[in-house]
C-alpha cells in the first residue's frame, strides 16, 4: 500500500501538473481571442493533440512497459535513441499536415493561432513521460516537462497581456516542447541527440510496433475528431460552446492519464496472483474515477466553464453529460488497456477493438451532428467509448489479469 500511495503522489501528480500548466493561461485565451479565436484555439490544440499520437509511432503504449523491464542505463538509453528516431520523420510530417488542416477549419482570421497551436501540440509526441514513468524516474517529469512549460506558460501569460495575440502562447509552447527534450538529451544521453541507430533498426521497430501504432491513431482519430467535426458543421457560437464543453472535458482526462501512468508501473511490477490483485485495485481505482468525473461534469461542469472561460462561453449541460459517459468508460477502459492487454502483447485484439470503435464514433458523430448538432457529436463519441470498454472487458477476461509482462508474452 505504501508504494502505491508514493507512486500515486509521484506519478500522477507531476504528469498531471505538467499536463496542466499551460492551461493556467486559458482564462486570458477565452477572454482575449473572442468566439472566432476560441475556436481556432480549440481546433489547433484538438489537431495538435492527434499528431502528435500519430508521432509516437506506438511508443507511448509500448515503451514504458519495454523500458522497465531493462535493467542497465544503457539499454534503456540505447531504447530511447531508436523510439526518438523511429517518430523524428513521422513528427516532421504530421507537423506540417496538422498545421494545414488548423488553417482550414480556423474561423476568419484565426489561421495563426490554429496554425501554432497545431505544431505545438504535434511537438508533444517528442515527450518523455513515457520513459520517466518506464524508469520510475519523477525528476525526469520535473525538470524536462514541468519547469519548461511552468517558464513558458509564465512567458505567454505576460505576452498576452501584454499584446492581447494568442499566437504568442503557441509559439511559447512550441519552444517549451523542443527545449525540454533537448535538455533531457544533453543530461541525460551527454549529448543533443541520441547516437544513431541505423535507417534498418528505425524501420525494424516501426514495423514492430505497427499494431500498437494502429491503436494509437485510430483510438485518437475518433477521440479528437470531436472539435473539428463540430466546427466543421456548426456555427461559431455553438463550436465555442462545444469546444467550452470539450475543455473541461480533456481537464479531466488528464487525471486520467496521470492516474493510469502511476498505476501501470504498480501492477506491472507484481507477478502471479499478487499482478491479480493489483489489476483488480487498479480498474476499481480508475472506475471510481470515472464515477467522480461524471459527477463533476454533469453538476459542475457548466458553472466552472463559466469561472474559467467566461458567460459568454459557457459548456452547454447536455454536451457534458455525454461526455461524462465518455469519461466513465475511458477511464475504466484504460487499466485493462495498458495493464492486462498490451502487456500481454494483445495490441492485435486492442486494434480491432479500436478501429470497430472508430468506425462506430465518426459515423455516430457525423450523423448526431447533422441531425442534433454538437450534442449529437458528444453523443456519438460517448458511443465509441462505452463500445471500447465493453469490448475490452471481454478480452480481459479471456487473456487473465496475471498475464506476465511484454518480454515473457513474447517468449512464448
Amino acid at each position: 500500500m505504501a508504494t502505491l500511495i508514493r507512486r500515486l503522489a509521484g506519478f500522477s501528480t507531476l504528469p498531471f501538473i505538467s499536463a496542466i500548466l499551460p492551461f493556467v493561461a486559458i482564462p486570458i485565451v477565452g477572454r482575449a481571442s473572442g468566439e472566432d479565436g476560441w475556436v481556432a484555439f480549440n481546433v489547433g490544440q484538438a489537431v495538435g493533440t492527434y499528431a502528435a499520437a500519430v508521432g509516437y509511432v506506438g511508443w507511448n503504449a509500448l515503451g514504458t512497459p519495454m523500458v522497465a523491464v531493462e535493467t542497465s542505463g544503457r539499454a534503456r538509453h540505447e531504447l530511447y535513441g531508436r523510439s526518438f528516431y523511429a517518430r523524428l520523420p513521422i513528427i516532421a510530417v504530421v507537423a506540417v499536415g496538422a498545421a494545414i488542416i488548423g488553417a482550414l477549419l480556423a474561423p476568419g482570421a484565426t489561421v495563426g493561432v490554429a496554425v501554432t497551436f497545431a505544431i505545438a501540440g504535434a511537438l508533444g509526441g517528442f515527450g518523455v513521460s513515457w520513459y520517466a514513468v518506464g524508469v520510475s524516474s519523477i525528476s525526469i517529469i520535473v525538470w524536462f516537462e514541468i519547469v519548461p512549460r511552468a517558464i513558458a506558460t509564465a512567458i505567454a501569460i505576460g505576452l498576452l497581456l501584454w499584446t492581447g495575440d494568442v499566437v504568442w502562447y503557441g509559439v511559447a509552447m512550441i519552444v517549451a516542447a523542443v527545449a525540454g527534450v533537448l535538455a533531457f538529451h544533453l543530461v541525460h544521453l551527454r549529448r543533443f541527440f541520441p547516437r544513431w541507430v541505423g535507417w534498418r533498426r528505425v524501420r525494424s521497430d516501426i514495423q514492430g510496433l505497427r499494431s500498437a501504432w494502429g491503436v494509437e491513431v485510430v483510438g485518437n482519430l475518433y477521440s479528437n475528431a470531436p472539435v473539428p467535426i463540430v466546427a466543421a458543421t456548426s456555427s461559431p457560437a455553438a463550436s465555442a460552446s462545444y469546444g467550452s464543453s470539450d475543455r473541461i472535458y480533456r481537464y479531466g482526462l488528464l487525471g486520467v492519464v496521470a492516474m493510469g501512468n502511476a498505476l501501470q508501473g504498480w501492477a506491472l511490477e507484481a507477478r502471479g496472483h499478487h499482478r491479480r490483485s493489483r489489476n483488480l485495485a487498479s480498474i476499481g481505482i480508475m472506475l471510481a474515477l470515472g464515477l467522480v468525473g461524471f459527477a463533476f461534469l454533469v453538476f459542475l461542469g457548466v458553472p466552472a466553464s463559466q469561472l474559467i472561460f467566461g458567460q459568454e462561453l459557457a459548456a452547454d449541460p447536455a454536451m457534458l453529460f455525454w461526455l461524462g459517459v465518455s469519461y466513465i468508460a475511458i477511464s475504466t477502459s484504460t487499466p485493462l488497456i495498458r495493464n492486462v492487454l498490451l502487456p500481454a502483447r494483445r495490441e492485435g485484439a486492442v486494434l480491432w477493438v479500436t478501429t470497430a470503435s472508430a468506425i462506430l464514433g465518426l459515423s455516430g458523430m457525423l450523423v448526431g451532428g447533422i441531425a442534433f448538432g454538437p450534442v449529437g457529436v458528444a453523443a456519438g463519441l460517448a458511443l465509441s467509448e462505452v463500445f471500447t470498454l465493453l469490448c475490452c472487458v471481454w478480452y480481459s477476461r479471456r487473456t487473465g489479469l496475471a498475464e506476465p509482462l511484454t518480454s515473457e508474452a513474447a517468449s512464448r
